[in-house]
């Protein structure tokens, strides 16, 4: 799924008095079980729960899937797929398909679009994406070292200390040092370098400098990073360009899809694409970030959310919860009730 694509749909999952589930979808509500649940989470476009009778149910695009029994599982709903691990068995659901990914599961890091896992049997680097499984790193001698994965890219340091990005069905090589710190994004890896600990980004197949002081930190998105540089200057990559934001370290900074949230100078803002955006007055209470939309509650409680470059108060209700997902925002007010903000307009389930 490319983050922030307009075109893709977002559920949510809600239960009433009941605890019988439905799901919001295309601006619709509608009933999905006639019995109890045990649980469900939802997030990009699937919804996943246990029914009454323990069985694990995936809903994707107006379609159910038995997964098999809830017995000794867990499972996660990420933005593009679901996944779940049944003792050391692991599978992904992906667009109405599984696959099994290992028998024997060692460890595995996810991210929106891909999945970096390894075996328990072999040590081998493996990566799950767009319903196939590739092998991007076989250690015959020792062992690998750290991996990360980013929106759509894995950096890792093989066993023999070369450090490597995956990005778009290759494997490149970034350094032969190990790095002193590396973040993989979408279409980018940042990371500062071994040898003279400079900042710098693999992006369009070139590694470019952005600092050659060491920053205080740094956070990769996709085609965006931002960092706080040595001088204490606040700075964003995005699209190529270099833009310093301000002279001076924001109280906070938060990076997801191409979005870049901060707060400065009490004002919270947002830079998308080089374009910078004030929301509010007020440092929030907390927020959320999904697909370029972000959510959160200000200090009297209320909720909003920017959403195509536009603000809204959702609620001045006392809520108890919320959950972003994409354009569409889901709260819990204090009867036990959710309401779902969809493109300007409110939904209940009474």
């Amino acid at each position: 799924m490319q983050a922030g694509n307009s075109n893709s749909i977002f559920v949510h999952g809600f239960s009433d008095f009941r605890n019988f589930l439905f799901v919001f979808e295309n601006g619709v509500p509608r009933q999905l079980e006639q019995q109890p649940i045990r649980s469900f989470k939802a997030n990009g476009p699937t919804i996943v729960y246990v029914n009454n009778a323990n069985d694990l149910i995936a809903y994707y695009k107006g379609e159910k899937f038995k997964l098999g029994d809830m017995t000794a599982t867990t499972y996660e709903v990420g933005q593009s797929f679901m996944y779940f691990q049944r003792d050391l068995m692991f599978s992904v659901f992906d667009r109405g398909n599984v696959t099994l990914l290992t028998y024997f599961l060692r460890d595995f890091k996810v991210s929106d679009s891909l999945i970096a896992f390894r075996d328990r049997n072999v040590d081998i680097l493996r990566i799950y994406k767009n319903g196939k499984v590739s092998d991007l790193e076989t250690t015959l001698i020792g062992e690998l070292k750290e991996y990360k994965v980013g929106e759509n890219t894995i950096a890792y340091v093989n066993n023999t200390g070369f450090f490597r990005t995956y990005f778009n069905g290759q494997v490149y090589d970034l350094d032969n040092v190990v790095p002193e710190a590396f973040e993989p994004g979408g279409n980018l890896v940042a990371y500062v370098d071994g040898l003279y600990r400079y900042l710098k980004v693999f992006y369009n197949g070139k590694i470019l400098v952005l600092e050659r002081l060491i920053p205080q930190s740094f956070k990769a998105g996709v085609d965006v990073v931002a960092y706080v540089a040595d001088d204490n200057s606040f700075k964003v990559f995005t699209k190529g360009k270099l833009l310093k934001v301000e002279s001076y370290l924001p109280d906070f900074y938060a990076v997801r899809d191409r979005t870049v949230l901060f707060f400065f100078n009490n004002s919270l803002q947002l830079i998308l694409d080089g374009e910078r955006f004030i929301l509010d007055e007020f440092m929030p209470i907390n927020y959320q970030l999904s697909e370029n939309n972000v959510a959160w509650m200000d200090v009297s409680n209320r909720l909003h959310i920017f959403t195509q470059g536009k603000s809204y108060e959702v609620s001045m209700e006392v809520i108890t919860g919320y959950q972003l997902n994409g354009n569409t925002l889901k709260y819990n007010v204090q009867d036990g009730t959710s309401r779902i903000w969809y493109k300007g307009k409110i939904y209940g389930n009474n």
